[in-house]
């Protein structure tokens, strides 16, 4: 039995591992996009070269998160948690995907900043939103390190608030673009980015809640 419980914790260990890979992978992603989000007069090289490195790193995740699904599925986790682990895995993916679907929403849309009313709401409160959710991700990374319950606790609570005040960002950021002069691509350019940040950061605090499930499980 003893044998049996140390197999399943290398198991997860190599999990925990591989799960930080994926989540170093969206923050430099993010960080590519908030480089975008800060320049109005962007060339088309630039955001061309911006969408090739993303892609390239969406692409690793998901080999990340393939080869974790094999393995767990193949008994690498305690069986009652392995769905759980399943469902992690799920909501990691997803954060760089969001990721990417932001600087693809960018490529499309980047040509409309020279809107002052567009920008302004690009370089303000959506760059506050991403602004944000680059703490959630460290503070995931963080659960990953912590060395006791209690410690990944309280990340899961940081992360948790940080992901209602990006919510009533979002609320706010709606409210300012229905009372605004768009045009019909205007609008749904900016609703796009603030929905898929929005989902960046849903997504993170669904990774952290099922995490801590995990770990604590330990």
């Amino acid at each position: 039995m003893q044998r049996l419980k140390r197999l399943f914790s290398t198991g997860l260990e190599s999990v925990k591992e591989k799960v930080k890979d994926h989540i170093a992978l969206s923050q430099e992603s993010l960080l590519i996009l908030q480089g975008l989000i800060l320049n109005k007069s962007l060339e088309k090289s630039d955001v061309d070269e911006a969408v090739r490195k993303v892609t390239a790193l969406e692409r690793e995740g998901d080999e990340i998160v393939r080869d974790l699904m094999d393995k767990v599925t193949q008994g690498a986790v305690v069986p009652t948690i392995a769905n759980v682990v399943m469902v992690m895995l799920d909501n990691v993916d997803n954060v760089l995907d969001m990721i990417y679907f932001a600087i693809k929403e960018v490529k499309r849309g980047h040509h409309l900043w020279s809107n002052e009313q567009v920008y302004a709401v690009v370089s303000a409160e959506v760059k506050e939103m991403l602004h944000l959710t680059k703490t959630m991700l460290e503070y995931l990374q963080n659960m990953l390190n912590a060395r006791n319950d209690e410690e990944i606790r309280r990340y899961a609570r940081l992360i948790a608030s940080l992901e209602e005040e990006i919510d009533e960002i979002k609320e706010n950021i709606l409210d300012k673009i229905y009372s605004i002069e768009l045009n019909a691509v205007e609008f749904n350019h900016l609703v796009s980015l603030v929905y898929t940040a929005d989902k960046i950061a849903d997504n993170i605090q669904d990774a952290a809640y099922h995490l801590a499930t995990v770990l604590a499980s330990t």
